[in-house]
């Protein structure tokens, strides 16, 4: 863990996005679960809470399930690591955004494409105007490619608004930092995933 994070407030995934949804970023839909008897709607993604496993897929804190048995096993080894959230299972395109405030100069927003490999990454000074946002994204190499979702056009305005809405909060004295990762496109929805944000 960054030795800096030790000096401030970093806080959970659940916590992250109930941070972004004050500034009308959307997110998946999401739940504290005490049990495994309180998780719904198959599949669906178990996460581990915790301000300490900074990483989670590293941690295997994250599964996918698909029905009761299965949601009951996992459940039962995240709950060992702290708290629980079920969350909806959403396929689509990966990104990844970053707020980087560096000691001196403008902040910037750093967005990538893909889950695995992020060599199609932009870097934006804040803040973004609204007009430009749409011309910020065909900078992207992959933007052809992310447009589209199962043949259909994806809601790429979703992802627009909340690089608007991230730019504005990269000026807030109280954020040190946020990483969303992934922020998840398809033809029908947009929304984050999985967020860290550290507070000073």
């Amino acid at each position: 863990m960054p030795e800096y994070i030790n000096s401030m407030k970093l806080l959970t995934n659940q916590r992250s996005l109930d941070f972004l949804k004050l500034y009308h970023i959307p997110t998946l839909d999401y739940q504290n679960v005490s049990g495994a008897h309180q998780v719904k709607g198959f599949p669906c993604v178990l996460k581990v809470d915790s301000s300490v496993i900074v990483h989670k897929a590293e941690r295997r804190g994250v599964h996918v399930v698909h029905h009761k048995d299965h949601a009951s096993k996992k459940f039962n080894k995240l709950r060992k690591n702290g708290s629980v959230i079920s969350q909806q299972h959403v396929e689509g395109h990966h990104f990844m955004i970053q707020i980087s405030k560096p000691p001196k100069g403008k902040s910037s927003l750093v967005i990538g494409v893909g889950k695995s490999q992020r060599s199609d990454v932009i870097i934006e000074s804040c803040p973004i105007k609204p007009s430009s946002v749409k011309n910020i994204m065909q900078e992207l190499r992959t933007y052809s490619d992310v447009r589209e979702f199962n043949n259909k056009m994806t809601r790429l305005s979703a992802l627009e608004s909340t690089l608007v809405a991230l730019a504005k909060l990269a000026s807030s004295k109280e954020v040190q930092s946020v990483e969303i990762d992934p922020f998840i496109v398809n033809d029908k929805f947009g929304g984050v995933a999985d967020a860290k944000i550290v507070l000073k």
